[in-house]
């Protein structure tokens, strides 16, 4: 399946899976978290559900902010790895129990989000030459990876966090983020991306 494709496909599936792995396992506990009156904030239904909401509209808002950011200035190495440290760091911020590190973490995945997400996404699309018939079926390696992180997250979210505990549910978020950063950054050391 990959002798066909670029070298760099492996390292940028590899990204995206863990990435998506990360996010979905937050996804997955935030309004729990939020809710819980022991361990979390005691939030009404209704509060969590307006946070989460107003947190996923400016996650899919600012990819577009993150890639003018990316075109214009910065790259999409640099993005994509400022992006996934802000979220790494976002993730682990999230187990800690207190109001105003919540709002610092929501802002750090949302703004890492923005750089991250869409500047990946391109980076795949780069690395065909005009017309290569194999692009398509590249998008399609590189959503597989998607799927699969956003798969195996919702089995280990809820057991872990009602085992151990949320904070042990964001950390492994934020293992997955720097999982996903190690992989791309060993493609960078590596030299499959090129310039």
């Amino acid at each position: 399946m990959w002798k066909r494709h670029p070298k760099a496909l492996p390292f940028l599936f590899l990204s995206e899976m863990w990435e998506r792995f990360g996010y979905y396992l937050m996804i997955g506990i935030f309004t729990l978290y939020l809710k819980d009156v022991e361990s979390g904030f005691a939030m009404t239904e209704k509060e969590a559900s307006d946070l989460y909401g107003t947190f996923i509209a400016l996650v899919f808002l600012t990819p577009f902010i993150g890639g003018l950011i990316a075109d214009r200035y910065l790259g999409y190495k640099k993005s994509i790895v400022i992006g996934g440290l802000m979220m790494g760091a976002g993730y682990f911020l999230m187990g800690i129990h207190n109001i105003t590190m919540l709002y610092i973490a929501m802002t750090l995945v949302i703004v890492g989000n923005g750089f991250f997400k869409p500047n990946i996404s391109t980076f795949v699309g780069t690395l065909y030459p005009e017309g290569d018939s194999k692009k398509d079926s590249g998008f399609t390696i590189f959503y597989m990876g998607i799927n699969i992180g956003g798969w195996i997250a919702p089995l280990l979210c809820g057991w872990l966090a009602a085992t151990y505990g949320w904070h042990y549910g964001f950390g492994l978020a934020g293992f997955g983020m720097l999982s996903g950063l190690l992989f791309f950054w060993s493609g960078i050391r590596s030299g499959v991306f090129g310039e």
